[in-house]
């Protein structure tokens, strides 16, 4: 791995607290609604808020300098200009939800950024390799430029999908696919988007089994990446006990300094309150309890 050295540089930690989900979260307490009406989006921006207030706590307790927020504008433009004034780290997601191919949420995405002016400007991309992804690929070649050129930074979360070729490989089985070729498709996507000048700030990547496998993924991100990329591991929405898994081996590989775990966090306590099990002040301290839980994890596995 001596190609990371020139890039490993002391970073400071990054612990996300994503809850930019739209259509997952709309599912989530409203299946089936197609249209939400102006009450229901308002339940859904109180619940976002109330996630909010969770970081709040942690931040309370150790301060903002190694956390971040990862919300969407639609349901939290409110939280976005309150953590300007407490020193937070903002996330901003930039792409239109549960698309196949990678496409901006407004036609005017660059007024929305200069509005906002996030700390990141976040795409979720699904990549399969193989695949052409050159359409994806200028999409993204043009965030990463207006984001350099404005002086915000630029944060890309790839899902690394298999192709048939890939699950025919693995007899069909996708907890093969992410043991056996995921990192290796990762490295390849990572490269085919460096070839075209799309290096982001932050890497938002998915969990690994082992560390050697993180190391594939880590290598990948910093061979020609951008000085001090950082790379952090999401959580996919799994258990607890998988992302704790993820998050001891994501924290030994060099260069992860961090994850971005949001619904194992949340979900839980967020349908507790919205079937009225438990009151909001509890569901408050339920998620800042597990969010806090990720970063002790994490920490106890990096040191």
């Amino acid at each position: 791995m001596e190609s990371l050295q020139p890039f490993l540089m002391p970073m400071p930690a990054l612990y996300v607290l994503p809850f930019d989900h739209r259509g997952s979260f709309q599912k989530m307490l409203f299946p089936g609604v197609a249209e939400l009406s102006d009450e229901q989006h308002g339940i859904i921006k109180n619940y976002k808020r109330v996630i909010f207030e969770a970081i709040k706590v942690i931040g309370g307790k150790r301060g903002y300098a190694d956390l971040a927020v990862l919300v969407d504008e639609q349901y939290g433009l409110d939280i976005h200009q309150e953590t300007k004034q407490l020193g937070l780290r903002n996330m901003l997601t930039i792409e239109k939800s549960g698309q196949d191919i990678f496409d901006f949420q407004y036609e005017d995405w660059q007024q929305h950024l200069l509005d906002v002016h996030p700390s990141y400007a976040k795409a979720l991309v699904r990549v399969v390799m193989g695949d052409d992804n050159s359409t994806q690929n200028s999409r993204l070649k043009l965030l990463n430029d207006f984001c350099a050129d404005n002086g915000i930074g630029f944060l890309i979360e790839p899902l690394i999908q298999p192709s048939p070729g890939d699950l025919e490989a693995v007899d069909g089985s996708k907890d093969r696919f992410d043991a056996e070729l995921r990192p290796k498709r990762f490295a390849e996507a990572v490269a085919e988007m460096y070839a075209v000048g799309v290096k982001p700030d932050v890497w938002k990547i998915e969990g690994t089994e082992t560390k050697e496998a993180m190391d594939v993924c880590s290598e990948a991100a910093f061979n020609g990446g951008k000085q001090g990329v950082q790379i952090v591991i999401l959580g996919r929405g799994a258990t607890m006990p998988k992302v704790e898994h993820w998050l001891r081996a994501g924290a030994k590989s060099k260069g992860v300094n961090g994850f971005a775990v949001g619904r194992t966090v949340f979900s839980d306590s967020i349908e507790k309150l919205h079937r009225g099990e438990i009151a909001q002040e509890r569901a408050i301290q339920e998620i800042a309890a597990n969010y806090e839980h990720c970063i002790q994890v994490f920490e106890k596995a990096r040191s």
